[in-house]
């Protein structure tokens, strides 16, 4: 890991503001913005114990590759927000950066939650300043403006996140400390019209949910390995077609997936604990997943008529377990398996992922990159990958989050990919289809698509 570059825009000891700095060098290739990306990052749900000087520090680092081979220039808000603008920077470098400065606030129970659900992507804003300019202009101009505002304003004028869910949530009073001991005194009004209206607060309930199981640790993954490579699981194995659903017609099998429930794991195992709470535990908690679900295939005969898809992590296709599985798949079926990994997973160790394909070539099985996001879609080539099928998990905050502007471009995405290389998975209700169909996606996988199968859950 390289040392923080000392500069001008690397984190201070001091909480930092740095949007004038933003302003002036956002202004500076306004005439030419054709080249540069912006990242912002929205640290600022983090908890007070996660935004210490070390953090910054930390989170930093991460971006120090790029500050000298992409002219990467880092800005930080008082609240922990950053901003990352470089040039000449692909999409999955910035990707990879994310990353590792996610990693290292990783074990913020509001982070472990947002990953838990698939939304840690919320945290993040991408801009493509070649062609989105005016926008991060105008969201650059708005928050320096802001920032000139005077010191002395009240608390209660610029709340925080966390003074925010105090507000929103009476039994949580104590949750978060005072930040003001002067009690606001306001005068009876003299008459109906000349009184103080209530304040109006945003509601982070939706980022930050309530009641939360704590996450995994070490000693909760080493009891639930055990239990799991000791047990039969064949009971926990569950399965969903993945099928194309043209307009009204019946929907027409492609492939069937394999998997653990992970919930009925979760639920029958570790009680009152978050088995995907924590990323990393919960990365090597599936390779135990892994040779169990190939095992039972192999012992219970597991193979469908259709093509096979499972989900696999990459180190477990270099394992001697995965040639037993192989060799034993091509007895029972003559169809290519589809492998179904995840773009964390690759993107990890890009040297190991390619061994791994040099091997899933030579057996003639496919790859199925899994749990994409929308953007994705249009960002990812998947020939350069060398992957087959491109799997994007639905959700429901696509219908106002996705503009009018990616749409057009995951429309154009699918037609280059090919309308059969892509799926819409976790389709829990109508909206995931209609939202599907009015973007060009044909084959989809979720209870919903169970339902018009007349497959009961």
């Amino acid at each position: 890991m390289q040392p923080v570059i000392k500069n001008a825009y690397a984190e201070s000891s001091e909480t930092p503001s740095q949007m004038n700095e933003l302003f002036e060098y956002t202004r500076s290739f306004r005439r030419y913005p054709k080249g540069f990306r912006a990242l912002h990052l929205r640290f600022s749900v983090l908890d007070r114990l996660h935004k210490q000087p070390h953090h910054r520090r930390s989170i930093a680092t991460a971006f120090n590759k790029l500050i000298g081979s992409k002219e990467g220039k880092l800005f930080w808000q008082k609240n922990f927000d950053l901003f990352f603008v470089c040039k000449n920077c692909s999409h999955t470098q910035l990707e990879i950066v994310k990353l590792e400065a996610l990693r290292t606030v990783e074990d913020s129970p509001i982070l472990k939650q947002l990953i838990e659900q698939g939304r840690d992507d919320e945290l993040c804003d991408w801009y493509d300043l070649g062609i989105e300019y005016t926008a991060f202009y105008n969201l650059v101009e708005k928050l320096f403006k802001h920032s000139k505002q005077p010191d002395n304003i009240d608390e209660e004028d610029t709340p925080s996140l966390q003074n925010l869910m105090a507000n929103l949530d009476p039994e949580n009073e104590e949750a978060v400390p005072a930040t003001n001991n002067k009690e606001r005194i306001v005068e009876k009004p003299q008459s109906s019209v000349d009184y103080e209206k209530p304040k109006t607060v945003a509601n982070y309930d939706h980022i930050v949910p309530k009641n939360v199981n704590p996450a995994m640790g070490p000693m909760q993954l080493d009891k639930l390995e055990r239990n799991i490579l000791t047990m039969d699981m064949f009971a926990l194995h569950s399965e969903q077609n993945i099928c194309v659903i043209l307009d009204k017609q019946a929907p027409q099998v492609v492939f069937t997936k394999k998997y653990i429930s992970l919930t009925e794991v979760n639920n029958s195992i570790l009680p009152n604990y978050d088995i995907s709470g924590d990323k990393w535990l919960f990365q090597r908690l599936t390779k135990t997943f892994d040779k169990k679900l190939m095992q039972a295939l192999i012992d219970y005969d597991g193979f469908p008529e259709q093509v096979l898809s499972i989900n696999i992590n990459v180190s477990t296709i270099l394992t001697k377990e995965f040639d037993k599985f192989i060799a034993k798949q091509k007895n029972l079926s003559d169809h290519p398996l589809v492998l179904e990994i995840t773009l964390f997973d690759i993107i990890s160790d890009l040297n190991e992922y390619y061994k791994a394909y040099d091997k899933i070539h030579k057996l003639g099985c496919k790859i199925c990159i899994c749990k994409m996001d929308i953007q994705s879609l249009y960002i990812l080539n998947r020939e350069l990958m060398n992957v087959d099928f491109l799997k994007i998990r639905w959700n429901k905050i696509y219908q106002s989050s996705v503009s009018q502007l990616d749409k057009n471009r995951v429309i154009d995405a699918i037609k280059s990919q090919g309308k059969m290389r892509v799926v819409l998975s976790d389709c829990d209700s109508r909206d995931a289809l209609d939202f599907g169909n009015s973007v060009g996606i044909v084959m989809y996988q979720g209870f919903e698509v169970d339902k018009l199968q007349g497959i009961k859950r």
